[in-house]
């Protein structure tokens, strides 16, 4: 196992079940050679993958870089909440950003961004939008033949990796992000904080333990956001992609994920009641912006005025 001379600044932590091909692909997009302006030093990758019949493994996980740490889990409950506290729990860096998914690639600049809000404010909650892969929000695409093979071919035209921040040619705002950019959304796969502050939070509220986590992690966005003394950064430029892999919520057809869908909303009214409204923060806006992004800045701005 690698071992660091020094402490990271921020540890990442990735979650994968049973998406080996899409989760190499994010571990890429994490990689110093394709992060811009981080070193390997700067940060860590945490990847905890719950055991399934379709396993990433070790070697995929650490093949791209050296500041990548994997282990592997045998969860019986088919949650990953139980993954994200143990991941956390292994942090050496003194902020750690959550991604419950791990079948979402990032743009290059995420890391780098979000190190520079936190040498400003190292109480900041900062988080990224999110986007799905294709022209439709994946959990209709799926019920007109979306698949991974359509996927490959949207990857393969815009030559990713050569240039990440081409992601936004070939996507759409997820629909917790539907909202924009100047108000905060539901939630975000890149959810970063102070080791502290995720103490104080208690984490990932385990009792979120259906399919997928249900909605465990707009539960910590939520928390997060409204907890007093977090200033609220959004790296409106940069965003996490969906890639699809048959997951509970955008891979099933229809009529089970409605099903599944109140399952989880069931259980979210028990732990949460009613207060399941978007956090009531206004973001800081960080960063700049690719031209590939201005038609979802030109959306967010719709938004507002609509409003």
């Amino acid at each position: 196992m690698f071992i660091f001379k020094r402490k990271p600044r921020l540890s990442i932590v990735l979650i994968v079940y049973k998406m080996p091909d899409q989760a190499e692909r994010t571990i890429q997009s994490l990689s110093s050679t394709y992060q811009q302006g981080v070193s390997e030093r700067d940060y860590e990758v945490i990847v905890v993958e719950n055991h399934s019949d379709r396993l990433l493994g070790r070697e995929r996980a650490t093949k791209h870089a050296s500041n990548v740490r994997y282990f592997h889990r045998n969860e019986t409950q088919r949650t990953p909440v139980h993954a994200i506290n143990f991941g956390a729990a292994q942090a050496r860096g003194s902020h750690v950003a959550i991604m419950i998914d791990g079948a979402r690639m990032l743009t290059p600049g995420i890391v780098r961004q979000t190190l520079d809000v936190f040498r400003m404010s190292a109480n900041a909650a900062v988080s990224s939008p999110g986007y799905h892969i294709g022209d439709k929000l994946q959990q209709i695409a799926v019920n007109e033949g979306y698949n991974e093979e359509a996927e490959a071919q949207l990857l393969q035209s815009i030559q990713w990796p050569q240039d990440g921040y081409r992601l936004f040619d070939i996507a759409v705002l997820s629909g917790s992000c539907q909202g924009g950019f100047f108000q905060a959304n539901y939630e975000s796969n890149f959810i970063a904080m102070s080791m502290k502050k995720w103490r104080d939070l208690g984490g990932v509220d385990s009792r979120y333990d259906d399919f997928g986590g249900g909605n465990a992690n707009l539960d910590l966005y939520k928390r997060l956001l409204e907890h007093p003394d977090t200033p609220f950064y959004l790296l409106y430029g940069e965003g996490s992609f969906h890639q699809f892999h048959g997951g509970v919520t955008t891979g099933t057809l229809k009529e089970e994920r409605a099903r599944i869908y109140k399952l989880l909303d069931d259980q979210d009214i028990v732990l949460r009641g009613e207060n399941r409204k978007p956090p009531n923060v206004r973001p800081i806006l960080f960063g700049t912006a690719h031209p590939s992004a201005y038609r979802f800045i030109r959306h967010s701005l719709d938004k507002v005025s609509s409003q």
